[in-house]
């Protein structure tokens, strides 16, 4: 009884442990569009790649498939049904389904050798473990190549388009598999980004319609181009491309004046110039007068009045070349303007043209500079004011200049610089002041004569930057001198008792102006007044008194 009851002890653990090595799991793929739903053990695990194959009818199309660890078999099921089981395609028993050439981490995978409209679809590869089952789906898509594409315009008469209108155009791709891609072109230049693209599904199969609308205002200078829908595909080698002669209709483009430059009088001079219209011009006629408002004569296109003959070339694309012939050209001619009047059906424009004698403005000289001097050329002339750089420079070339006037102005106003006043060396200043030099240096020693000899020249550095005083200052300087001199001598009165051996010195003026009237010698308001040191020794009288 024991024994049977340890027994069935025993299978009642085995039965747990096997069930917790062995259940049921759910693996969600990281990009949300594969699930993989099976049993998983420890040791067992799937190797699988979710992501979407394209392939074209008749390609190889390998579906990979492998397993970490143990596993029973394998089988692949279809969409539409059909399975095939792995061990069962590596024996051949399958046509057209064949294994791959490398089977490790790819145990359960299978090829087909040629893809078709049937393969297309959501493709299950299941891996069969202990219990339960890992699985992986993958989408596979078979392409179906587009339709040709389809410009929906009025072929018969091209497109024709305004210069002022924005014009939409647009390209089919009926059908295609998956959707196309479409790209526009205009002459060599693409122009996608005016461009928007709709992909509508017509089935659920996977099959697409795209129509793509350009949206643009076409240039009269774009007349003529090529406008080129481009459908790219991956069942298509190379781009499958459809195009359209663009007629864009306008009346005669405008021009600024134009001038013809070097004319020699006395000979024939033919004015060609220039222009643009589509469709083409319906009235066409040269005009001459003084100015370009009184008019004094008309030629039409083509005409000759004797002395100008007027004719036209066509250039194509709506190019043409209006031409004057002017017989033994004379100043005369050179004193008119010339009008040319062009109408179409959009509308009538006019150009002004000049002649001249003269030589063409170097480069620089004009907006436009682009003109050849032989022979005689024409050169474009905008009658409208200065450019915004032209009107710039004059501004800073201005300012300049008044900053420099009013430096100028400011240094003169501070005597600075070539402006300061310049002082004439004066001969007899000059020598006062080197025996006032010589006597200081006697009375003071060495030590009196180097700062004496320095407030000279310190003097003399000052004096250039002196003003003139008027006579009224000189006047009062004199007198204050004077009492400053009577106040001194009073200081130094005889009666104060001094050491024998003591010394002092006396100053004296002297008023050189007054003992000198006939003196030519022109003297400085300032420099009249001059000083000189006279150096003695006082005696004691009252000494005297007492030895006698």
């Amino acid at each position: 009884m024991c024994k049977c009851s340890f027994v069935r002890g025993a299978l009642v653990a085995l039965v747990l442990m096997a069930h917790a090595r062995a259940q049921e799991y759910t693996v969600d793929d990281p990009t949300g569009d594969v699930v993989f739903n099976g049993v998983r053990s420890t040791d067992v695990s799937l190797i699988f790649d979710d992501s979407e194959i394209v392939v074209n009818p008749g390609d190889q199309l390998n579906l990979d498939c492998g397993v970490h660890g143990q596993s029973r078999y394998c089988i692949w099921e279809s969409e539409s049904g059909q399975i095939l089981q792995v061990e069962d395609v590596y024996s051949n028993v399958f046509d057209g389904v064949s294994k791959p050439v490398n089977t490790v981490g790819n145990e359960c995978g299978i090829v087909i050798n040629s893809a078709d409209i049937g393969h297309h679809g959501q493709w299950t590869c299941k891996v069969f473990v202990v219990g339960k089952s890992l699985v992986g789906t993958k989408n596979v898509i078979v392409t179906i190549k587009p339709t040709s594409p389809i410009l929906e315009v009025d072929s018969s008469r091209g497109l024709v388009v305004t210069n002022e209108d924005e014009t939409p155009v647009k390209c089919s791709v009926a059908a295609a598999r998956p959707a196309v891609g479409i790209r526009w072109y205009l002459g060599d230049r693409d122009i996608t980004v005016s461009a928007e693209t709709e992909e509508t599904p017509t089935d659920k199969g996977g099959i697409y319609k795209s129509v793509s609308t350009l949206r643009r205002t076409f240039q009269p200078s774009e007349n003529g181009q090529l406008l080129t829908c481009s459908v790219t595909h991956k069942t298509l080698p190379v781009p499958e491309n459809t195009s359209i002669a663009l007629n864009v209709v306008f009346k005669p483009v405008e021009k600024p004046v134009s001038t013809f430059y070097q004319i020699r009088p006395g000979n024939d001079y033919e004015v060609k110039l220039n222009f643009s219209a589509n469709p083409a011009p319906i009235r066409k006629e040269w005009r001459y007068g003084k100015s370009f408002e009184n008019v004094e004569g008309s030629i039409s296109i083509p005409g000759s009045d004797g002395h100008y003959r007027a004719d036209i070339e066509d250039l194509g694309n709506g190019m043409y070349t209006a031409k004057l012939l002017v017989t033994g050209f004379t100043e005369a001619d050179a004193n008119k303007n010339y009008l040319l009047v062009v109408e179409n059906d959009y509308g009538e424009t006019q150009y002004k043209v000049k002649l001249s004698m003269h030589e063409a403005p170097k480069d620089g000289d004009s907006e436009t500079s682009n003109y050849d001097k032989i022979p005689p050329t024409e050169l474009s002339v905008s009658e409208d004011t200065l450019s915004g750089g032209a009107v710039a420079g004059i501004i800073i070339v201005l300012l300049i200049v008044v900053a420099a006037v009013g430096a100028a102005g400011y240094a003169r106003y501070r005597q600075m610089f070539c402006f300061a006043p310049l002082a004439t060396p004066d001969p007899e200043e000059a020598k006062d002041t080197r025996e006032e030099h010589s006597d200081t240096e006697s009375a003071r020693g060495t030590s009196t004569s180097h700062a004496a000899n320095l407030k000279n020249r310190l003097g003399q550095l000052t004096q250039v930057f002196k003003k003139p005083k008027k006579d009224h200052d000189m006047k009062q300087d004199e007198t204050e001198k004077k009492s400053l001199t009577k106040d001194e001598h009073n200081k130094g009165s005889p009666f104060k008792e001094q050491s024998p051996n003591e010394k002092e010195v006396v100053y004296a003026e002297l008023d050189l102006g007054k003992g000198e009237p006939e003196k030519k010698t022109e003297v400085k308001a300032e420099d009249k007044t001059e000083y000189a040191q006279i150096v003695g020794t006082i005696t004691d009288n009252r000494e005297e008194e007492k030895k006698e």
